[in-house]
């Protein structure tokens, strides 16, 4: 292990520095996933409604995104070790104020101080290791930030779920702040400062423009996804997607851009940006998916439906580093072809399911469609990156992750929206058939992004092991 570390650069203080680094992540993204089951705990205890108590997801996501595209200026007016301590320190601080919340406007709160401090250290870690690996050995880093990706939502809705009925959900976040607090205090004694820093100047109207053009497209997906279309959300998509025109017309013709949109002209990035979209889509939609049926036309309860997903959260963990490996040897189009091909086969099956279907051959089958995205998804991502100059990786990094969380709200609206469509068609919306035949249809969607997707890679994704 030593050996290898060594040979790729990283010394016992820098993996001490990265492990630390990817443990503040993993802390992060557990947090996200944990909130959901305890959802009708916090209805019961808050007496509010479930459109109300929605709003702690739905906040958290558009506070992430929104504070997203703000990271790339963060991270070049910053040195990593502020910057780290400013984002952790607001996440343990909405994490301590969750655990003692005694009013539904507190823990709201809380959800946007940890929506907040998380949206800048994923594209904080993934811009420090790019810029601590050598380009060759790039893949081998993304993948374990694949694995941290994949880890969290595997253990978080199960554990949660056993936890919340034995010791209610308070204890998830006392839990986690003596953590979040370890992971500051680890971090003070080994995390190093990486790349360097500048002063540019904060443009606020790109700022405001970036809230509103982000955040109205989060939002008005996130609500078509749950209520349907409607004139608020038509009113809010229609402002957000003139906000983010302004937005990219601006940085454009500035100086110095809040975030530098000069990067999309480089033909890989773009591509891995489009084909890693496409994937975020599909592999969201099918955590919306599959719990409805398990749970609404199935009957199970939702630790069924979580220990029935866990294999492909536990087989993405795994495989997460093993395609970085893969696509340091051989490059992406080796491994992102049959990924797509495996994915869009396995889609199948979905397209075609019933309410008999062995809930054992379909935890099967979404595990393997989710292998075939952990070989697409992250080498991709490194591909696109790697195509950048370190001194604008902070930015690619930003517009990555931004349009990835754009794409995942985006297809999770489509898809549940042609779901509703096709059932409210049917002859019986309220029966099981019509409620299945709605999920085969939007699974059908999924499977031809997926296709989409291959062919665009058998296209446009040329590269070899010297990518």
């Amino acid at each position: 292990m030593a050996n290898t570390l060594e040979k790729i650069g990283i010394d016992h203080r820098k993996f001490v520095m990265l492990a630390v680094m990817l443990f503040g992540a993993f802390i992060a993204i557990l947090n996200q996933t944990l909130l959901t089951p305890a959802l009708p705990s916090i209805m019961r205890e808050m007496d509010v409604d479930a459109s109300t108590a929605q709003w702690l997801t739905t906040g958290f996501m558009l506070v992430n995104g929104i504070m997203i595209p703000v990271t790339a200026y963060l991270i070049e007016r910053f040195t990593t070790r502020q910057l780290f301590f400013i984002s952790m320190g607001v996440f343990t601080l909405g994490t301590f104020i969750a655990a003692i919340s005694a009013t539904f406007a507190m823990v709201l709160l809380a959800r946007v101080l940890q929506a907040a401090g998380a949206g800048i250290l994923m594209p904080m870690l993934q811009t420090i290791m790019l810029l601590a690996l050598p380009r060759q050995y790039r893949g081998v880093g993304m993948g374990l930030i694949g694995l941290v990706i994949g880890c969290a939502p595997a253990v978080g809705p199960v554990a949660a779920g056993f936890i919340i009925d034995a010791f209610g959900w308070h204890i998830l976040f006392y839990g986690m702040t003596p953590l979040a607090l370890l992971t500051i205090v680890v971090a003070y004694f080994f995390l190093e400062n990486m790349g360097e820093t500048s002063k540019p100047g904060l443009d606020i109207t790109s700022v405001i423009l970036s809230t509103l053009g982000f955040g109205g497209l989060l939002y008005s997906f996130s609500a078509i996804g749950s209520y349907g279309v409607n004139a608020t959300v038509l009113a809010t998509l229609a402002v957000g997607a003139v906000a983010l025109i302004l937005f990219i017309y601006r940085q454009l013709h500035m100086e110095e851009p809040l975030l530098n949109m000069h990067i999309m002209s480089n033909k890989k990035f773009i591509i891995s940006v489009v084909l890693t979209m496409l994937v975020q889509a599909a592999l969201i939609v099918g955590t919306v998916l599959n719990p409805i049926y398990i749970q609404t036309i199935r009957g199970y309860g939702a630790t069924v439906s979580g220990l029935i997903m866990l294999p492909a959260s536990v087989a993405m963990l795994i495989m997460s580093p093993i395609s970085g490996r893969l696509f340091d040897k051989f490059g992406p189009r080796v491994l992102a072809i049959p990924g797509l091909f495996v994915t869009a086969l396995f889609t199948i099956p979905m397209i075609v399911m019933d309410e008999n279907t062995p809930l054992l051959w379909l935890s099967f089958v979404y595990t393997v469609r989710t292998i075939g995205l952990s070989l697409v998804n992250m080498p991709l991502n490194t591909w696109g990156l790697n195509a950048l100059d370190n001194s604008v990786m902070a930015h690619g990094t930003a517009i990555g992750n931004t349009f990835r969380q754009v794409a995942g709200s985006l297809g999770t609206a489509v898809l549940v929206t042609v779901m509703s469509i096709v059932v409210a068609a049917s002859a019986d919306p309220t029966s099981n058939p019509a409620q299945i035949h709605g999920i085969n249809m939007a699974y059908l969607g999924a499977g031809l992004m997926m296709f989409a997707a291959l062919v665009l890679t058998i296209i446009f994704v040329k590269e070899d092991n010297k990518n």
